[in-house]
C-alpha cells in the first residue's frame, strides 16, 4: 500500500534526523549521564551542564605541563567542572603523539571565533542578565558588557579571553599554525614545542 510506505519513510526521515542531531550534541558539553547529575553550583551561566568530577587533562600536560596550575585560571576552572581540553581542542591524538610538535591540535581558533565556541556551552542571556544583577549590586561602571562582547558590537576590540584566560595564551610560540587550515606556517630550531605562558607563575 502506498500510504504503508509514506508512513515508514517518515519513520525513517524521522530517526535519521534525530541521528543526526545527536551526532550534532557530540561536539557540545552534554553527556547522556548529565540529565540524572546535579548542576555544580556555580554552573548558572552554562546551557548545558558539564560532566561532574574534575576533567583529566593528564595526557595534554605531558607537553603543557604549565596549564596544569591553578594560576591557569581557564584550564583549571573548565576542569574542575568536568570540561577538559578536549572540549575545544578535539581528540588531538595525531598532535599529542607527534614529539616534535608539528601536527596542529585538530581545533584552534581566530580571536574572531573564540565567543562562538564559548557560547556553545554558555547562555548568551545569562551572561547578559549576569552583567545586569552585578551593575545593581555593585553599582560600578567597571562591570564588563557582555553583550558589546556577544553581539559582536565589540568585535576586534574584546575577545571571552580577555577577560576569562588571558593566561591561556602562549607569550612565545616555536610552532605556528594557520588556525582555520591547521597547516604549519612557521617554526624555530627547538625540536619540541615549548609553551611558556603569557603569565609564568612566580
Amino acid at each position: 500500500m502506498a500510504g504503508d510506505g509514506a508512513w515508514l519513510f517518515g519513520i525513517v526521515g524521522f530517526v535519521m534526523a534525530r541521528a543526526m542531531w545527536l551526532l550534532a550534541l557530540g561536539g557540545s558539553c552534554a553527556t547522556a549521564t548529565q540529565a540524572t547529575n546535579p548542576a555544580p553550583p556555580n554552573s548558572g551561566l552554562l546551557v548545558v551542564q558539564p560532566a561532574p568530577g574534575p576533567a583529566d587533562n593528564s595526557r595534554c600536560f605531558v607537553c603543557h605541563a604549565n596549564f596544569d596550575s591553578e594560576e591557569e585560571k581557564l584550564t583549571f576552572v573548565h576542569a574542575q567542572a568536568g570540561i577538559g581540553c578536549v572540549r575545544c581542542h578535539g581528540e588531538s591524538s595525531a598532535h599529542s603523539t607527534d614529539e616534535d610538535g608539528l601536527t596542529a591540535p585538530d581545533r584552534m581558533f581566530r580571536k574572531s571565533r573564540i565567543r562562538f565556541n564559548c557560547l556553545g556551552c554558555h547562555d548568551w542571556v545569562k551572561l547578559v542578565a549576569s552583567d545586569k544583577r552585578r551593575a545593581t549590586l555593585a553599582q560600578s561602571s567597571a562591570i564588563p558588557d557582555h553583550q558589546a562582547v556577544l553581539d559582536g558590537t565589540a568585535l576586534d576590540k574584546k575577545f571571552c579571553t580577555d577577560c576569562h584566560g588571558a593566561e591561556h595564551r602562549l607569550s612565545h610560540r616555536t610552532r605556528i599554525w594557520d588556525k582555520e587550515t591547521g597547516k604549519l606556517l612557521s617554526k624555530d630550531a627547538t625540536p619540541r614545542m615549548l609553551t611558556v605562558p603569557s603569565n609564568p607563575a612566580r
